[in-house]
């Protein structure tokens, strides 16, 4: 943690009283939506897998996993925060720290954001902020570094603004791919993060234990993947479900959740067998694109669909905080270190589509996955999905409509606040989008 004593350049020197208030307002409303959405999910799916039980546990931001993470921490062990799926979680893990994702789903802390950075900024920056404010996140705070990549304006002042009170650890991801000095200069910056994480853990990187965390990890993909595999055929789980599973593997411990997701998948499967479906096989099968979806506030656009008039059903996604987390293993030709490495720079650069990449094809990569993953998961429809503030992804829709035009696969493109107040209004569209994919499946 950083010094209290050091003097703030953006973070306010809030009221203690105010900080411990707004604190237990918020985290008292969380645990409230956060209950709800599980209650909702079982609802659609009377016959929801029971091995949902475990993830639905895990959800709770407050409970378990906290607490597990506490005292592992008591025990000596170090907790690596990171902000987006750039941070190479094998060498977090060679180094026996615990790795957790800290990006914002609260709607409530993006308006204490507000008092920092102006309102036309990505929410899920001023959220991420405003949960600083009055120490909320459980993951955050227990973060002993954070690893920030700078894929955008957003996340670049943000590591600025959070290094008030963490000890914040840079990557700067190449904007092309296909440079002779990208991936040289991506590997230089996976050896330089080798060397924070080795400093504050206090443990060294040796061949044995990296190749134990990329085998780990590994494992851990398969499992992601065996899920991803499922949701392609009859609707045997709903989006929503399989959208917390792979979310959870972002605070779980991940041997235990990748058990857990070999052993839903195993119910799934003979649910399969016996054409037991969570809904209908001919519900309109929806895929969703765009800014990443966090827990538990934001799971809006999830909802609508899954409880909408005519329902649909999610089958995948393009999201950084969903299908793109796990789904691609680190490749391994030797297991040397310096193969090692490599691996982990291919794996973490070449690999993904985010939007902060350009070519002369107009970032193809994102667009080739997007029509891939369409097709495998024989999706019906596309919602574009975009927070007002994170221009990446709106730069990007116009490029993406016109692929999925060429493939008549229509697309939606959805606008929104991180707010509560505008579901009445966004009901409507989706609504309207999922009965024009209706009368396209009965003609």
């Amino acid at each position: 943690m950083k010094s209290q004593s050091a003097e703030k350049k953006y973070l306010p020197d809030m009221p203690q009283k105010e900080v411990e208030e707004l604190n237990a307002s918020v985290k008292a409303a969380s645990e409230r939506i956060m209950a709800d959405n599980i209650e909702r999910m079982k609802k659609t799916d009377p016959n929801r897998p029971a091995a949902m039980q475990y993830f639905d546990e895990v959800s709770n931001f407050f409970g378990m996993r906290q607490k597990e993470i506490q005292e592992a921490k008591a025990q000596g062990r170090k907790v690596i925060g990171y902000l987006c799926v750039f941070a190479p979680i094998e060498l977090i893990l060679a180094a026996d720290a615990i790795p957790v994702r800290v990006n914002s789903g609260w709607y409530d802390t993006s308006k204490l954001g507000d008092r920092i950075v102006p309102v036309e900024v990505c929410p899920v920056i001023r959220s991420t902020i405003g949960a600083k404010m009055i120490d909320l996140s459980p993951y955050l705070e227990l973060s002993d570094a954070v690893i920030s990549t700078l894929t955008c304006d957003g996340q670049t002042k943000l590591s600025e603004i959070l290094s008030d009170a963490k000890q914040m650890w840079i990557m700067t991801p190449p904007r092309v791919k296909d440079s002779a000095q990208s991936l040289h200069l991506w590997k230089e910056e996976i050896k330089a993060i080798k060397t924070q994480i080795e400093k504050l853990t206090g443990n060294k990187i040796t061949p044995k234990k990296l190749k134990e965390a990329i085998e780990t990890m590994q494992k851990a993909t398969k499992a992601f993947r065996r899920l991803q595999d499922l949701r392609k055929g009859n609707p045997v789980i709903m989006g929503r479900d399989a959208m917390l599973v792979n979310q959870m593997s972002m605070w779980d411990d991940i041997k235990r959740w990748t058990k857990k997701t070999e052993a839903l998948c195993d119910e799934l499967e003979k649910r399969a067998e016996k054409n037991e479906w969570a809904c209908p096989p001919d519900t309109p099968r929806v895929i969703v694109t765009g800014t990443p979806m966090f827990w538990p506030d934001n799971w809006k656009l999830p909802t609508l669909i899954e409880e909408a008039t005519p329902q649909g059903i999610l089958v995948g996604d393009e999201l950084c905080s969903s299908d793109r987390v796990l789904y691609d293993p680190v490749g391994i030709d030797e297991w040397t270190m310096d193969d090692m490495i490599n691996g982990i720079a291919e794996r973490y650069l070449m690999a993904s589509t985010c939007p902060c990449f350009t070519s002369k094809d107009g970032n193809e990569d994102r667009v080739n996955w997007l029509l891939n993953k369409v097709k495998d998961t024989k999706a019906q429809g596309v919602i574009y999905y975009v927070i007002r503030g994170c221009m990446l992804y709106a730069m990007e829709y116009s490029r993406v409509k016109k692929a999925l035009d060429k493939v008549d696969i229509p697309v939606y493109y959805l606008d929104t606040e991180y707010t509560r107040e505008d579901v009445g209004q966004m009901k409507t569209r989706v609504e309207a989008f999922l009965e024009m994919l209706s009368a396209r499946v009965d003609f």
